[in-house]
């Protein structure tokens, strides 16, 4: 999806471009705050020390008794689970140290930009296809904050954990994370609540305003830290927050930019998400700047990737309980190349592969085989998790039935291209995915309805008017075998079988027309092609009958 006037992308170019000189600092004397006057601040242990003769340190046991109910209110909405390094969280993970290193750079570039860079937006949105490594990223940022002395709050979605699947607890779970490190903070946000008690059944919009932005406008520095804007939100996930009700993640993206525009708001916010159809309209729908950064080939992924696998494969072979059976020259450069390449760039597929080699109690030789599809799999199969992802991702689509003929007209075009030099002349053009699906059944498929389809699919496949692009090569895998994609299966010959008599039938009276093109030397490539998927499904009839048989008897 083409950026709006208002995104900005930003390219790896971009890393040689900037000033070296990366502070920035605001006017004391524009800022009212709560915390003007406070000198020598730091912080030590996650508390917030203030040496200062006329506004001594605030502490909850001062606090009266309305506050302190007030600020349990607080505490009883924090989704715990969605704070970096929570206990209880089951997708934690960073980067591989080396990797990614451009794109934190630019990240850590775009918090650190000179106070007077007015050309700098205050809303970054990292955005990707499933499986990119946007949580990792995400998640080393916030690591690499706590290391730099950056005061950076966060917070992180996930579908699977009802706790923080949804919007509710995002403003409560960010301001505990601020107050846990400013007693005067803390003050003042019990105030607000008390005297608003029930300012978190309120909208999106009206807790970031009244919690956030009110409450800290004008803030100098928290840490000290010689930035444009001091606090930093990370909010990870967005498109996992309220499947159902795609409007919260519309209102947190307003809540947001409505935050980062105040005149003396020192917040910068960095959201994470797939790049879903409802979250990039909404991003372009606002109006100020937003700079966005799309996981794609420029960020050398493959390089990443690469470095990846051969540390995890360093890893089994020094910690796996079979390493002492490992031969030195396991695994091959031609193993370690087929995991790189079969990633596409995203790195899901390759830490599936390398979690399953891992973690499984069978020789990682002999798991490796299963991988690459050298020895049959078992009941565990390696590809669960990655698995799981493509199916969710194909159930939220509306339509169904357009969805599966839409991919098997993908798979059906992937199929006679392979075959080209075999069937017909390799100048033949071959027919459009378009032009496949509007032949067999015109009534139903148009552009528009094909559009829409690719929109649900956004998170795994772009699609480009008539030719569409998987993010993943390994989900062609997924949607040809039976034991992995279950009702999301794709057999290629049935599907030829069925849009077949419809192409022969429209090349004849196409010779007459403008788009001739599509289907000259259609008869010989359709009969050759056709001559090739009637033998395999002949072959699997066959197969077929004698299992019947052997049943019967």
């Amino acid at each position: 999806m083409p950026p709006g006037d208002n995104i900005h992308p930003t390219s790896s170019v971009d890393l040689h471009t900037a000033s070296s000189s990366r502070h920035r600092h605001r006017d004391s004397g524009v800022n009212k705050s709560i915390l003007n006057n406070a000198i020598n601040t730091r912080i030590e242990n996650s508390s917030f020390v203030i040496n200062n003769n006329q506004a001594p340190a605030v502490t909850a046991t001062s606090f009266p008794d309305s506050n302190i109910d007030s600020l349990n209110k607080l505490y009883d909405r924090v989704a715990t689970n969605a704070i970096l390094n929570a206990g209880g969280r089951a997708d934690e993970v960073k980067c591989h140290p080396g990797t990614r290193v451009d794109i934190i750079s630019i990240v850590e570039r775009w918090m650190d930009s000179e106070g007077n860079d007015s050309s700098t937006p205050n809303l970054l949105w990292l955005s990707g296809p499933a499986g990119a490594g946007k949580s990792a990223i995400m998640q080393t940022i916030a690591e690499r904050c706590k290391d730099r002395g950056v005061p950076a709050f966060n917070f992180f979605f996930f579908r699977a954990d009802p706790t923080r699947s949804n919007a509710q607890p995002l403003v409560a779970t960010l301001l505990y994370q601020i107050i846990k490190v400013s007693p005067l903070v803390r003050q003042a946000i019990a105030t607000v609540l008390s005297n608003d008690p029930l300012l978190f059944a309120a909208s999106i919009q009206d807790q970031f305003d009244q919690l956030l932005s009110k409450p800290l406008q004008g803030t100098p520095s928290l840490l000290g830290y010689p930035a444009r804007r001091p606090i930093v939100l990370l909010i990870d996930g967005l498109d996992e927050c309220d499947l159902r009700h795609n409007l919260s993640q519309k209102q947190i993206i307003q809540a947001v930019d409505h935050l980062v525009v105040q005149e003396n708001s020192p917040f910068l916010v960095l959201v994470a998400s797939r790049a879903e159809p409802q979250i990039a309209m909404a991003f372009k729908q606002l109006a100020s700047p937003v700079q966005s950064i799309f996981l794609d080939d420029q960020y050398a992924p493959e390089k990443d990737i690469r470095i990846f696998v051969t540390g995890e494969f360093n890893k089994i072979k020094k910690s796996h309980n079979l390493a002492h059976t490992l031969s030195d020259s396991w695994p091959s450069a031609d193993d370690t190349e087929a995991i790189v390449r079969k990633s596409s760039g995203q790195f899901i597929y390759a830490a599936t592969v390398m979690r399953f080699l891992s973690n499984s109690s069978a020789n990682p030789v002999l798991s490796l085989e299963r991988v690459r599809g050298m020895a049959p799999a078992t009941k565990n199969s390696p590809f669960s998790q990655l698995d799981a992802i493509y199916a969710y991702i194909l159930s939220q689509a509306d339509d169904q039935e357009a969805v599966k003929d839409f991919l098997a007209a993908k798979l059906f075009r992937n199929a006679a291209d392979s075959q080209k030099d075999n069937l017909y002349d390799r100048d033949t053009p071959l027919l459009s995915i378009t032009t496949i699906l509007s032949i067999y059944d015109p009534s139903r498929y148009n552009l528009a309805l094909l559009d829409s389809c690719a929109s649900d699919l956004t998170a795994i496949l772009q699609f480009l008017g008539h030719e569409m692009i998987f993010y993943h090569a390994s989900f062609t895998d997924f949607l040809t075998d039976k034991s992995r994609s279950g009702d999301y299966h794709i057999d290629i010959p049935v599907f030829a079988a069925k849009v077949f008599p419809a192409i022969w039938m429209k090349a004849p009276e196409s010779k007459t027309k403008a788009n001739s093109q599509y289907y000259e030397g259609t008869p010989d490539y359709l009969a050759s092609f056709n001559r090739v998927h009637c033998c395999k499904l002949s072959r699997r009839l066959r197969n077929l009958s004698k299992h019947s048989q052997t049943l019967s008897s």
